[in-house]
């Protein structure tokens, strides 16, 4: 049995200026984490102006980037320097906190997103890993093309390895197009719609459809169907095992208790985090 929308959550247009269009679609107010992902953003931009191209840090999480379009350069505190192209992936474990910075090339379309660490890992070593789009398991068939970065979609596995059970998938439909796809079952998951338009069903208007910007949060079961509008669609499948809770924001930090939160902060200041370009002064 397919699973059915449960609710949805409309995401913030937080930029609109004719050249950068930035969605945020998690934390939202009712509802702050799906499965481990706690931070949506979905950016389009189309001069070299970026989001995260100044040094920033984070703590307490990982971070995935996907790029649909574009190009972009990474760096960060530990050393690592990296370029992703289209339809590469990247996946950053800030744990006691790093800073990165991302230079795009051009215009760009992607996605940011956090996932939280278990509270036993808050402060785990850093890591940073990417993956070529030619290293990504793609499932094709008529009008369907899915990219399965984290977790297992169908006959699947996607090659990214997260702390918790993960599942990321991007999934791309022709207008009128219609999928069925086998999840893991015990995955508290979601779909977030990027471009296009997604029909909906479950516990939503007859005859509704959703549009850029919306998460639809699933209920339970072992496959997720999809069908596009009349319009070709592209949406992200989101979610895995429930995010420790409780889960506190201070910025880029995501941490468990208020002296955590505080800690990083400190470690932040002190320069523990590494330097990069002179931050922190």
């Amino acid at each position: 049995m397919d699973r059915e929308i449960e609710s949805v959550l409309p995401g913030q247009r937080l930029i609109d200026d004719g050249d950068m269009l930035l969605w945020r679609a998690l934390p939202a107010p009712d509802r702050i984490a799906v499965g481990p992902f706690v931070f949506v953003d979905h950016y389009r931009h189309r001069s070299r102006r970026g989001i995260g191209d100044k040094p920033h840090p984070h703590a307490g999480i990982e971070v995935l980037s996907y790029l649909l379009e574009g190009g972009v350069e990474h760096r960060d505190s530990m050393g690592f320097r990296d370029r992703l192209g289209p339809g590469d992936a990247q996946w950053i474990r800030a744990g006691r906190g790093i800073l990165h910075a991302e230079q795009p090339e051009g215009g760009r379309h992607g996605l940011q997103l956090w996932t939280s660490l278990p509270v036993a890992q808050k402060f785990a070593e850093p890591a940073y890993k990417s993956y070529r789009a030619d290293d990504i398991p793609a499932i094709r068939s008529p009008g369907v093309d899915v990219r399965v970065i984290a977790g297992r979609v169908a006959e699947a596995e996607g090659p990214m390895k997260m702390t918790t059970p993960t599942t990321f998938a991007v999934i791309r439909l022709d207008a009128g197009v219609a999928i069925r796809l086998a999840v893991d079952p015990a995955a508290e998951l979601g779909l977030y719609v990027l471009e296009g338009s997604l029909k909906a069903s479950g516990k939503v208007p007859d005859g509704s459809s959703l549009g850029p910007g919306t998460i639809a949060v699933l209920g339970a079961g072992p496959s997720v169907g999809l069908a596009a509008g009349n319009v070709a669609t592209t949406v992200a499948l989101i979610g895995g095992r429930p995010a420790e809770t409780p889960i506190l924001f201070s910025g880029p930090f995501v941490m468990d208790t208020p002296e955590h939160l505080t800690q990083a902060k400190r470690d932040y200041s002190a320069g523990k985090m590494g330097r990069l370009d002179g931050v922190p002064f």
